[in-house]
């Protein structure tokens, strides 16, 4: 890990502290000559009875880089969808700030408790009593056994059904059952086979695969994937052949239980939140209205938050160093590792799917100038596992700072060029490339195009393109050109599949959550059962070897650690992505916001949303 980015995370665990405060006194009355009144008998009089001033609505300006897709979070991989979700609906467990503003604990939302652990691989749980929609409708144990039927349904097959069947824990059979009758699955699954019972009206009981323990367990049904969805109405907004649903399109078709109450959806706009005064944790919440605009530019969000139209924002690389040094600003370590996804089946590039062409791309890739001029004030890197992966181990140790995540570090600046420790080295990329065209026999002429996918609205993208086209024709001595395929925002994924002959790499930006805890788990997303993510780069043994880790007993870190630097290794030479630059936060808040948080907390963060406005 470079000193730089181990600044930053001690950054990070500075104390932020936040205050205002205004008022003016009233200026004194100018005195008058006293004169002496005639002596008067006093009158008892019943003093006005006077009105308590009108206490000011505190409002929380935040804001969305664009609007979200659904509010139905079972079926978008989009992570903007999570806002108004867990501003407006509930799920079964909430996480909290502690009271010392030094870290964070579970507390039952729709839950009547916290979880009952039956046996090593059994829990319980009630809804609580008082749980309802924003309409008054009860929820119970019905609610929820209808949602996660509908999470799991093999039909559908929901974006993010994978995160209630595997993701903090694995649930007996959901796995199969989603997916049965596909490639390596059994060809029926019953629904009474899933580890998923009800017990009464108001109680369900969870299997899981292996043991797990609370914190997992909580956080496994707290993920944007797992919000309850209100039966009748997900029944009416169904399609007559029940595979696609209209649920969360728009404020007619979708309701939620939480403790703000969606009132207003203006698209590409804004949303307003009022708070819900009835929902059972209302305590914890000090806003009374959040507005979220739709602001995909960085320049209107500069103008917005120096006006006071905005209570935060994140600053990007053409905005930062104005901010650099402004003590409003915070700092912390991000589990986002920002990649090139890199298409093997491209029928128009002959090279598409050769392991030394991939080598080629991987060592062509200038990661000081990318993470530096392009991203602003982030840390290059050669591996895809973040520097916050194995965070939250028992141990506390990060897989990079283990005796196994240095050697693979090591053996990345071993193959980088003089002065560098990311794997940018030019010469070794062209031997690559020569190697690839051995491969493939193409004549020493032959020009290669590499076409760059480019969201219109990412201007990474654009400019990491730009600097592409300069430099890939210099390191590969004029064997390679670049083009750039343009996309509308939000469509690279279905592009990527769509179009697979219009594209060779394009950027993403993904960041597992489970990774600080299971540092291997950053490479789910290039998995072959990862059904969300078009992956094309998974080979035999790279799932294998996942499969390894996945397999290990649950508290020896040690054997994780061990696997999945065997599993780093693996996706490094067979170059399953290429990874460029390692996130790193950046925050700007406003004087006026109080937050509950002393110090940044992983998986939780600064807790804005149980923030309080003092003016």
């Amino acid at each position: 890990m470079s000193k730089k980015l181990i600044a930053l995370m001690m950054a990070a665990l500075m104390l932020l502290s936040v205050a205002a405060a205004c008022g003016n006194d009233k200026p004194a009355e100018t005195p008058t000559t006293p004169t002496t009144p005639a002596p008067t008998t006093p009158t008892p009089t019943t003093p006005a009875p006077t009105q308590p001033a009108e206490t000011a609505k505190k409002i929380y300006y935040t804001y969305l880089s664009g609007e979200v897709d659904t509010m139905n979070g079972m079926g978008t991989v989009q992570e903007g969808n999570d806002v108004p979700l867990s501003w407006c609906n509930s799920t079964l467990w909430r996480a909290v700030p502690n009271d010392d503003g030094m870290g964070y604990h579970y507390v039952p939302d729709l839950a009547a408790d916290m979880p009952k652990k039956i046996d090593d691989l059994t829990w319980e749980f009630s809804i609580r009593e008082e749980a309802k929609w924003s309409n008054g409708d009860p929820i119970d144990a019905n609610t929820y056994m209808y949602t996660f039927k509908t999470i799991l349904d093999p039909q559908m097959t929901n974006a993010m059904a994978t995160f209630l069947a595997d993701n903090n824990i694995t649930i007996k059979n959901a796995y199969d059952y989603m997916l049965q009758g596909t490639e390596g699955h059994p060809a029926v699954v019953a629904w009474e086979d899933v580890g998923i019972k009800q017990i009464d009206d108001r109680t369900i009981q969870i299997t899981t695969e292996t043991p797990v323990d609370e914190a997992a367990f909580c956080t496994h049904f707290t993920t944007r994937s797992n919000y309850p969805v209100h039966p009748e109405l997900f029944e009416e907004c169904l399609s007559s052949d029940r595979l696609t649903t209209t649920y969360g399109s728009d404020l007619d078709h979708w309701i939620g239980c939480g403790p703000y109450t969606f009132d207003r959806w203006e698209y590409d706009n804004m949303h307003i939140y009022t708070k819900n005064e009835d929902h059972w944790l209302a305590d914890y919440f000090n806003y009374d209205e959040v507005q979220v605009r739709i602001v995909p530019e960085m320049n209107a969000r500069v103008t917005l938050f120096e006006s006071g139209q905005l209570d935060s924002f994140s600053p990007d690389a053409n905005t930062i160093e104005t901010y650099i040094d402004d003590p409003r600003m915070v700092s912390y370590p991000s589990i986002m590792v920002y990649d090139y996804d890199i298409n093997v089946k491209n029928p128009e590039n002959p090279l598409s799917g050769n392991n030394n062409f991939e080598k080629a791309l991987y060592h062509a890739m200038n990661r000081e100038v990318i993470a530096r001029d392009i991203y602003g004030y982030m840390e290059p890197t050669g591996t895809y596992i973040n520097g916050m992966a194995g965070a939250l181990s028992e141990s506390g140790l990060c897989y990079r700072d283990s005796k196994y995540g240095q050697e693979v570090w090591d053996m990345i600046e071993s193959w980088s060029a003089e002065g560098e420790v990311c794997g940018y080295n030019p010469e070794l990329a062209y031997d690559y490339l020569m190697k690839a065209y051995a491969d493939c026999n193409l004549p020493e002429d032959y020009v290669a195009t590499v076409k760059v996918m480019v969201s219109e609205s990412s201007q990474t993208m654009q400019k990491s393109a730009e600097l592409f086209m300069e430099e890939f024709p210099k390191i590969f001595k004029g064997k390679v050109q670049v083009e750039t395929f343009m996309v509308a925002s939000g469509m690279s994924l279905d592009m990527m599949e769509m179009q697979p002959e219009s594209w060779d790499i394009v950027e993403m930006d993904w960041g597992r959550s489970l990774s600080r805890t299971l540092p291997y788990q950053v490479y789910y997303y290039h998995t072959k059962d990862y059904t969300a993510r078009p992956t094309f780069t998974y080979t035999d043994r790279f799932e294998a070897q996942f499969a390894a880790c996945e397999a290990v007993k649950s508290g020896d870190y040690e054997t994780i650690l061990q696997e999945t630097q065997k599993l780093e290794i693996i996706a490094l030479e067979d170059v399953i992505t290429i990874p460029v630059v390692q996130g790193v936060n950046y925050e700007l808040f406003a004087d006026r916001l109080q937050l509950p948080m002393k110090q940044y907390v992983p998986g939780f963060g600064w807790g804005s949303m149980f923030g309080d406005i003092v003016e």
